[in-house]
């Protein structure tokens, strides 16, 4: 009997193909379903897709799957703190304990990353540029330095051996976000990030407060450039508390935010008809500063404090109660739930009191909280951890790829989570109901069919050793475990490992304990791993 191999070739351009097109390209709608539903449950799934409903579109309700078998804490607490689970790292997790995994993610500066910045360096130099390097290009190189950018960013979320210092830069990226593409942005952001939250994202909440404070990028994108005595603007001052603070129940008022304002009248940039100093710096300008009394959330400021006016805001708002639990709650959302439980979230704020809100300090805090060892699935990976994600999980062995950048952005534009092209200060959401949507999940399912979509260039840099991967499986019950060990890292339910077996079986038409021809096996692989990252069990942590 001739093998049939599995249905997944896409017909057509996939990017321009709408649900119902792609349902029928691929495999009969209720089994597409089925397979990439595994351990989701069809009630969860179906509820996102339009026609759907609880019927799969066909009127008859469609049995729930179990739900999916925890993973091992090792697993849980390293997915939790990176951008996906690497082989080497889950080995060395589970040599070392969590704790001290976790202490050596902490200790950052220990871990030498020398080479992957020597070719980020090189492959994305405009990164590396000052603000008044980059002006000599602008506005002409607008498009190169985003694509670098964003290049830049995936390269170190996908290779860089200090993965929870990663994560922390992205957390505080999205925390005091400003949109790459937003005016002289582009030649102000580069040295923002190198700076202001690459240079504070694992040390203390005053210094990083601080130095967006004073980041050029930012006092341009929320206009405190222009922040005057005479015509006080409130934009950063709002932002300040409500966004990077206290949050928005924080207990600050309108008048707080006037009285901010003023305070921050007069820190401005240098542009680039400013002889007294390089462009894109940051300049105190006494001249327009307001220099009367104010007083902020109850503490008075006296008058003729200058430029220290807004320092002491800062320091009033960095030690505020309300500060403390705005932050221990962003941070259990990102490494625990979306709706974390109240014990985490005072054990998190206490600690970031105490410490003066000493970044390290607080995040052993969160991971000493017993919902964070909690091997519950309970986050939806954001698209930078499932491109990242699937690329450590498919290629773990893959050199640097030397590319102009061009690999990643339009995967990454796909998926919808471009760094730095959140337009908006509050930053991308870190919400399931966000991206758990029909365009969101839709836009997964098409780019884990990368390896038959040739129209996703970017991924042909990438060897994906199927042969290594599969360890010498040749019969579909043995490719399904090697590839469910070797990609998911996590057991698979008895039941989805019967239904991809059963999906196997019938496109192939050959027996699940049945020896493959040689070949046959590595031409099965990348539509079984295609389903795998599709899962619950790969999009969860």
């Amino acid at each position: 009997m001739p093998i049939r191999l599995p249905k997944t070739k896409l017909k057509g351009d996939p990017a321009s193909m709408d649900l119902h097109s792609l349902l029928d390209s691929v495999h009969s709608r209720r089994d597409f379903l089925k397979i990439m539903g595994m351990g989701l449950g069809y009630s969860a799934l179906t509820a996102t897709l339009p026609g759907c409903g609880s019927g799969g579109g066909s009127g008859n309700p469609l049995p729930p799957i179990t739900p999916i078998p925890t993973a091992s804490l090792e697993y849980t607490a390293l997915k939790r703190t990176s951008f996906g689970v690497h082989r080497d790292a889950l080995n060395v997790i589970q040599s070392m304990g969590i704790d001290a995994y976790l202490e050596s993610q902490l200790d950052y500066q220990a871990i030498n990353d020398g080479d992957l910045e020597n070719t980020i360096q090189t492959l994305f130099p405009l990164t590396t540029q000052t603000p008044a390097q980059l002006l000599v290009g602008f506005p002409d190189n607008i498009a190169e330095v985003a694509q670098q950018m964003i290049a830049a960013s995936q390269y170190r979320q996908i290779f860089s051996q200090r993965q929870l210092y990663e994560v922390m830069v992205e957390f505080w990226s999205d925390h005091f976000n400003i949109h790459l593409v937003n005016g002289l942005g582009p030649t102000l952001k580069p040295e923002d990030d190198r700076t202001v939250i690459r240079g504070h994202a694992l040390g203390n909440f005053r210094d990083l407060l601080g130095a967006s404070a004073r980041s050029p990028a930012m006092l341009f994108y929320l206009d405190n450039f222009f922040n005057l005595a005479s015509a006080p603007n409130e934009n950063y001052a709002r932002e300040l508390m409500e966004l990077h603070t206290l949050g928005v129940d924080g207990g600050y008022t309108e008048e707080d935010v006037k009285e901010v304002a003023r305070c921050f009248t007069g820190w401005s940039i240098r542009f680039p008809d400013d002889t007294s100093g390089a462009y894109g710096t940051f300049n105190y300008i006494p001249a327009v500063h307001d220099t009367a009394a104010k007083v902020v959330l109850g503490n008075p400021i006296a008058a003729g404090g200058g430029q220290s006016d807004a320092e002491q805001v800062l320091d009033i708002l960095a030690t505020h109660p309300s500060t403390a639990r705005f932050i221990a709650s962003k941070l259990c959302r990102r490494f625990i739930s979306d709706d974390p439980d109240t014990a985490s979230v005072d054990a998190v704020a206490a600690a970031f009191s105490a410490s003066n809100g000493d970044i390290k300090t607080t995040l052993r805090a969160l991971f000493a909280a017993p919902a964070f060892r909690d091997t519950a699935d309970l986050k939806f990976t954001r698209p930078t951890e499932y491109l990242a994600g699937t690329i450590r999980a498919l290629a773990p062995d893959t050199a640097y790829p030397t590319d102009n950048g061009q690999l990643f952005f339009f995967a990454q534009g796909i998926l919808g989570q471009l760094a730095f092209y959140w337009p908006t200060p509050d930053g991308y959401p870190d919400t399931q109901s966000y991206w758990a949507n029909t365009g969101g999940l839709l836009n997964r399912w098409r780019l884990s069919f990368f390896s038959y979509a040739p129209f996703i260039t970017a991924f042909d840099v990438f060897q994906i050793d199927y042969s290594n991967l599969l360890g010498g499986a040749n019969t579909i019950a043995t490719i399904i475990d090697a590839l469910v060990n070797n990609i998911l890292m996590r057991p698979l339910s008895s039941e989805d490992r019967a239904t991809m077996i059963d999906w196997l079986v019938t496109e192939t038409g050959v027996g699940e304990n049945e020896s493959l021809p040689s070949g046959v096996s590595e031409q099965v692989a990348p539509g079984v791993a295609a389903v795998l990252i599709s899962s619950a069990y790969f999009q969860l942590r």
